[in-house]
């Protein structure tokens, strides 16, 4: 069962760096384009973070409630 939810935080940690570089790369490309000019540094080097780790953790939720269920049939 300890190998299930270490594949749960296995997908979780995928996720992440998936959304992470999904998010950022694009805001990379409109900060160098001279946009975003009125938002915070801090808001533009977070908000990345902030996605990736909201997707990470729905992903690991999802996860963690389908080993639940597969392990409360058995």
């Amino acid at each position: 069962m300890e190998n299930k939810y270490k594949d749960v935080l296995i997908r979780a940690a995928k996720t992440f760096v998936q959304a992470f570089l999904g998010v950022l790369i694009p805001e990379i490309v409109t900060l160098l384009s001279g946009g975003f000019t009125d938002v915070s540094t801090f808001w533009k080097a977070f908000s990345p973070f902030l996605a990736a780790a909201l997707a990470a953790g729905i992903s690991a939720a999802w996860n963690g409630v389908q080993v639940y269920i597969n392990n409360k049939d058995k």
